[in-house]
Parts: structure tokens; C-alpha cells; sequence
């Protein structure tokens, strides 16, 4: 074996004892902040309205989501209940995964199953990321301005301001996401001309082929003209992503003494932005446990929800029934997609993105 290989080796084994060790760390610095029989309460004693709506809106998210891949796509060898399918597998995976890896797991059943190029999958992976980061971005603009102006004593006129200029910046980069990516190729351009040794560097030019190939997809989807249809779909998708997560927060916190007017919309909405942002960083522990709920406690803690074990006790609730559920249905998922019967359109004529 190699050096470099020894070394790659080290490096992700440290990784591994460093990710795992700190999510086991804030898992037990969590759970020592709280009273067990009350985590056992709120989970036993869960409140089945609001449990029932916040799966449901997670469970048809993957509608929208699946249609919108599908158009991105742009072929017929894909169904649409193929890439629901595709969609429950990639879920599952990224909720077990760190750091997002996987995504990945879209690429390969494409790939695997489908016979998918692997630049397609990944051009089209990454135009649905970068909505979905300029989506969440923009609902965590609204809420800042509420809360803003709601709970703290800070001017409405300035943070109207500050908070528009911020939502016009995202609005204008997804309208000229083509020039704005155009603008990283010709850096890269001008680094390949400057510095002819970088050509040589399989990661700078692996990366700098793949912005190309995306920002080709971009325009392609202009040209298309989905590419509104694909925003607003993206859009729907986050919306009913984070209102499940309200529902399901209240399912859990209702056991304890709390109502819709206690758990206001934006400050929840907020706590699991925070969150979910969690999880892409290379810190995010396996399945999230631990580094999940520690995002959403800090961020809930610092828009002013007044009671710290509650908001632990929801955090670990709504994070564990999320895992549960997603695993289920993408292992559910696998099984229908390897299965003999489950047949697969060939050989039909595509238009790929």
C-alpha cells in the first residue's frame, strides 16, 4: 500500500473516532441536562394529531421533490415512481450519513439501476441543492425579520432593511445563478492559465468540469423553460419539509404543557434551519445524533424559548421519529427497486438535461 493511500486511511479513521466521539459526547452532555422519564413521556404520550400531519407532509414532500428530479431529468427512462423511489433510498441515506455523502446514493441508483450517466445525475443533483440552499436561505431571511421585529427590541425599519437586501441578493443569484457559476468558470480559467501545474491536480480539474457541466444544465433548464416550475416546486418542497418539523415538535411538546401559541412558527422554523444546516458540516455525527440536536437547542435557546430541558426533549423526539421514519421507508424502498418483478423502461428516446 502506498503512502498517500496510509495516510488517506489515518486521516479517515481519525475522522471517523473524532465525528463519532463528539456525538456521543453531546448526546451525553444532552441527556444530562434532562429528566429521562420526561423524554419517555413526551415520546409515549405523543400527541397523535399533530404526529400524524407532520409525517404525512414528510411523506408527500417526496412527491413534489421526486417530480421536480424527474423534470430536471428531462427522460422517460426514468417513471415518476421510479425517482419516488430514488428519492425515499437518498433520504434514508442522508440521514444515516455525514456530511450530506448521501446524496450520493441518487448518483449511484441512476447510475446502477437506470443506466443514468454519472454527470447527469450529479449536474442534476447539484441544480436541486443549490434551489433548495437559496430556498432555505430566503425562508430563514423571513424569519429573521419577523422574529427581528416580534420578540427583540431591534427597529423594524432596520431589520426590514438589512433582511431585504439579503432576500433581493438570493432572489437576483437564482435568476442569475447562470452568470453567477459562469463567473467561478472563468476563475477557474484564468487559475488553469496562470498555473498550467494545476491541470495536473485531479481534484481542481475534477471540480472545475463538474461547475461546467452544472452551469451547461442551468442554462439547458432555462432553454427547457422549467426552470420556474423547478423553483417553485423546490419551493413547496422546503415549506412542507419544515412544517412537518413544526407539527412534529408540537406533537412532542404538547405531552408537557404546550399549545400552537407557545411554539411560535418562525422561531421554530428557524431552530430547524439551524439544524438541518447541521448536518453538511463534516462534524455532523452518525445519523446526527448528538451535533442535530445540539444545532436545534442552541439556535432555539438563542431566539428566546424559555425552558432548555423542553426544548432538548423535542430536539431528540422529533430528530429520532425523523430517523425512524425516513429508515423505514427507504429500506422499504430498496427492497421494492431490487425486486425481480420491479421492471425498468429501456432503450426509450431521452432528452437528458
Amino acid at each position: 500500500m502506498k503512502n498517500s493511500n496510509i495516510k488517506s486511511l489515518i486521516f479517515r479513521i481519525i475522522n471517523i473516532i473524532i465525528v463519532v466521539g463528539l456525538g456521543a459526547y453531546l448526546v451525553y452532555f444532552l441527556l444530562d441536562r434532562i429528566s429521562f422519564s420526561e423524554l419517555k413521556r413526551s415520546f409515549v404520550e405523543v400527541y397523535i394529531p399533530s404526529l400524524v400531519i407532520g409525517l404525512a407532509l414528510m411523506f408527500s414532500m417526496d412527491f413534489f421533490k421526486s417530480y421536480r428530479q424527474k423534470i430536471l431529468i428531462g427522460t422517460d427512462e426514468v417513471r415518476y415512481v421510479d425517482m419516488f423511489l430514488i428519492s425515499l433510498i437518498r433520504n434514508a441515506f442522508n440521514m444515516v450519513l455525514p456530511a450530506r455523502t448521501g446524496e450520493l446514493s441518487y448518483i449511484y441508483v441512476l447510475k446502477r439501476k437506470f443506466k443514468i450517466p454519472v454527470e447527469i445525475g450529479v449536474s442534476t443533483l447539484m441544480i436541486g441543492l443549490i434551489f433548495e440552499l437559496i430556498i432555505v436561505f430566503c425562508i430563514a431571511i423571513i424569519s429573521i425579520i419577523i422574529i427581528g421585529i416580534n420578540i427583540y427590541s431591534v427597529s423594524s425599519t432596520s431589520v426590514i432593511i438589512i433582511a431585504s437586501i439579503l432576500f433581493a441578493a438570493s432572489l437576483l443569484l437564482l435568476i442569475f445563478l447562470s452568470k453567477f457559476i459562469g463567473f467561478f468558470i472563468k476563475i477557474g480559467d484564468y487559475l488553469l492559465k496562470k498555473f498550467p501545474g494545476l491541470n495536473n491536480n485531479k481534484v481542481f480539474t475534477y471540480l472545475y468540469k463538474k461547475i461546467i457541466e452544472t452551469n451547461k444544465s442551468v442554462e439547458l433548464i432555462q432553454k427547457r423553460k422549467i426552470y420556474w416550475k423547478v423553483f417553485l416546486l423546490s419551493v413547496t418542497t422546503r415549506v412542507i419539509k419544515f412544517t412537518s418539523y413544526y407539527f412534529l415538535i408540537h406533537a412532542y411538546l404538547k405531552p408537557l404543557g404546550y399549545d400552537f401559541a407557545n411554539l411560535p412558527l418562525w422561531t421554530i422554523l428557524l431552530a430547524t434551519i439551524a439544524a438541518e444546516l447541521s448536518a453538511v458540516l463534516p462534524t455532523h455525527s452518525i445519523a446526527g445524533l448528538g451535533t442535530y440536536e445540539a444545532a436545534f437547542v442552541f439556535a432555539i435557546l438563542a431566539l428566546g424559548f424559555p425552558n432548555e430541558q423542553d426544548a432538548i426533549i423535542a430536539g431528540f423526539n422529533y430528530h429520532i421519529i425523523n430517523l425512524i421514519f425516513t429508515i423505514i421507508w427507504g429500506i422499504v424502498a430498496v427492497l421494492i427497486i431490487v425486486m425481480p418483478f420491479y421492471k425498468i423502461r429501456k432503450n426509450l428516446p431521452s432528452n437528458h438535461v
